[in-house]
């Protein structure tokens, strides 16, 4: 993870750009960080990507530009359908309606501490945190720029849930084996 002090002379959004394909990159505040995406967060999603309600698009690690800030959920989806065809490694413009964060050790702080608030300035209405250690996910719904808890899972294999209440979902994907 880099920090303002080891930035170049890009703005980290540009710098973003500047990465191998293999690290995931994220500009939040004018600080760039970096990461490389976690096997076991991408094998949970997989079950997830397949299964989009009717009137949504979903896809995993967009590259959000949300003014200047670069953000990478783990999932994001629009009502609506699909965003304009983009070329490969370009950045969605258009604010998402829901976004999901799989905590890792690595990257819990920034999703929780960081990315959230700025998800919910952005406008963005519905998040899912999900924690696969301890087996949970909190939905949340945004309210005037701030995230309300609507509920919470522990332990469940599936789930319906705003904002895809006709859909059941798999969540065991998530969960750690012990």
């Amino acid at each position: 993870m880099r920090n303002a002090a080891t930035r170049r002379m890009l703005a980290p959004y540009e710098e973003v750009q500047t990465l191998p394909h293999y690290l995931v990159g994220e500009a939040l505040d004018g600080v760039l960080y970096v990461s490389s995406p976690p096997i076991a967060r991408k094998q949970g999603l997989t079950p997830l990507l397949g299964r989009a309600p009717e009137g949504w698009w979903w896809t995993s690690e967009p590259r959000l530009l949300l003014g200047q800030d670069v953000l990478v959920p783990d999932m994001a989806g629009w009502v609506g359908g699909r965003p304009p065809t983009l070329p490969d490694g370009a950045f969605i413009d258009r604010v998402p309606d829901w976004v999901c964060e799989v905590l890792t050790p690595a990257t819990a702080k920034l999703d929780l501490a960081a990315k959230l608030p700025r998800y919910a300035r952005a406008g963005i209405r519905s998040a899912w945190v999900i924690n696969p250690v301890h087996r949970v996910v909190e939905v949340f719904r945004q309210e005037n720029e701030r995230w309300v808890l609507m509920k919470t899972f522990v332990g469940e294999e599936q789930v319906r849930v705003e904002p895809f209440e006709r859909v059941d979902l798999q969540l065991s994907p998530f969960w750690t084996q012990e």
